[in-house]
């Protein structure tokens, strides 16, 4: 379990080359050139960067990456001083043996990923405490990894939220809303790396099979128990060749693991994103700048929600002054409302 995020550092790298989007309040140079095109260029461009699933940040890539690398610097002290350990206790560990360096770096492999087959075991109090101290070192470690993947998450929404607001700025909030609306989530990153670890499955089944002599059914059932952490220790790696082959195998098929919910936790929270964005842009629609202004205008009266709502739809171009001045005649109604109170914004004029 504790290699499950490792591979978060190639997410992040592809996330950076995918940050496309205008972050004027954090000071990002791509709204020079959205300010500076004209509203039809605008929407096109917001079509094609303001994606909810596949927007990231470069500051906050740069915020991550420091970790990053200090997480693969701690990983590359816990092997190399476990398998050392491991390898001076050599003589306390018990089970079945083959090669000692490649049985120490396959114990220390099988600890920090807590998959804890139990063909390899510390016998008496030193190597009992060094395994201790490997087990709780590894889950440390992964409470790093955790907040890590965390952290992307949460700067991921917080882009998308900066992102939504600035385009409603320039496209106007129905509009951004519609685009919104129109967005879909994107599972492409979820269907790879599903894939990924259905072919790296079917390896490890095959290397069970072929170099391990397992029968189907137990190469099948090893593999699981291995991938999914459980590493019940009745079926396990055995030979030299096979163990030195799970060396890697374990490792990378629980990253695989580990980059596959991440990418699940991913897609949750560009749903729950869009909908957030949604409602923050909607509660923004009727400013209260207008609102204060309009009642300023008619100083003894105070317009209503259906006032604002009509005024809305005509500004966003829902409707046309014709329209609302036909149905209020055939209402009889006299008050023109705030339509010619609200003075025009500067592009109408």
């Amino acid at each position: 379990m504790l290699g499950r995020f490792n591979s978060i550092i190639a997410m992040a790298s592809n996330a950076a080359k995918q940050a496309k989007l205008p972050m004027a309040d954090a000071g990002f140079p791509n709204l020079t050139n959205i300010e500076n095109d004209p509203k039809e260029t605008t929407i096109q461009s917001c079509k094609s960067t303001f994606v909810t699933a596949n927007c990231a940040v470069p500051s906050a890539i740069r915020t991550v990456l420091p970790d990053l690398k200090k997480l693969g610097m701690y990983y590359g002290i816990y092997t190399g001083i476990g398998t050392l350990s491991l390898l001076v206790l050599k003589n306390h560990i018990r089970g079945h043996k083959t090669n000692d360096f490649i049985d120490s770096l396959y114990m220390c492999v099988v600890t920090m990923t807590t998959v804890g087959y139990g063909d390899l075991y510390p016998h008496g109090i030193v190597p009992e405490l060094v395994c201790s101290v490997l087990i709780t070192a590894g889950m440390l470690l992964f409470g790093i990894v955790v907040k890590i993947a965390a952290k992307y998450l949460v700067f991921k929404q917080q882009a998308v939220l900066l992102n939504a607001l600035q385009v409603s700025r320039k496209i106007g909030p129905m509009e951004a809303l519609n685009e919104i609306e129109n967005l879909k989530i994107d599972y492409t990153k979820c269907m790879i790396s599903l894939a990924v670890l259905g072919v790296h499955f079917v390896i490890g089944v095959f290397v069970l099979c072929t170099l391990e002599k397992m029968e189907s059914d137990d190469a099948l059932y090893c593999a699981i128990s291995t991938m999914t952490t459980v590493g019940f220790g009745d079926e396990s790696f055995s030979s030299e060749f096979g163990r030195t082959f799970g060396t890697i195998w374990i490792f990378t098929g629980t990253s695989c693991l580990g980059q596959l919910f991440l990418y699940m936790a991913e897609v949750y929270t560009d749903i729950e994103a869009k909908k957030f964005v949604k409602w923050v842009i909607a509660s923004n629609v009727i400013d209260r700048d207008e609102i204060e202004a309009a009642d300023d205008l008619e100083k003894d009266k105070v317009h209503g929600a259906a006032d604002f709502i009509l005024y809305k739809l005509k500004d966003t171009g829902k409707i046309k002054q014709e329209d609302i001045s036909s149905t209020m005649q055939d209402l009889d109604i006299k008050d023109r409302s705030v339509f010619n109170a609200i003075p025009a914004r500067p592009s109408e004029k």
